[in-house]
């Protein structure tokens, strides 16, 4: 998990710095403390999705871009599409999802996704998703 924080933070310092912004200056426009954002930069705290998301918003990136996830690369089942519709999903969740497979396997059901989703949804707290 440690690694996983230092890569989303040297990945926020580099589109930081290649924008010319000071620490202050995403914090700012983030809307997040100086100290936290050096936190973030520093692999000390890991970003919520509320706030990848503004740092994203403010840096004019994706959050796949700060996660340094290939959109691209990351297939969506057609049954996994449908639910993801049916519940309004947002793609960062769509893309967690898509990345989960039991046993090999992933769910191949609209139902099945349903009930993998409800079980991640109420063992989790809203800021580890």
């Amino acid at each position: 998990m440690r690694a996983e924080r230092t890569n989303i933070g040297k990945r926020v310092q580099s589109y930081r710095e290649a924008r010319g912004y000071t620490l202050s200056d995403l914090a700012r426009l983030a809307g997040v403390s100086r100290s936290y954002l050096y936190q973030v930069e520093s692999g000390e705290s890991s970003p919520t999705e509320e706030k990848l998301q503004a740092l994203a918003d403010a840096l004019e990136v994706s959050i796949s871009d700060l996660l340094g996830i290939d959109e691209e690369t990351t297939q969506i089942p057609e049954s996994l599409r449908q639910f993801a519709e049916q519940e309004h999903l947002t793609p960062a969740d769509v893309r967690m999802l898509a990345r989960i497979s039991y046993r090999g396997k992933q769910p191949d059901t609209v139902a099945k996704w349903q009930l993998l989703y409800l079980a991640i949804k109420t063992t989790t707290k809203p800021e580890d998703r």
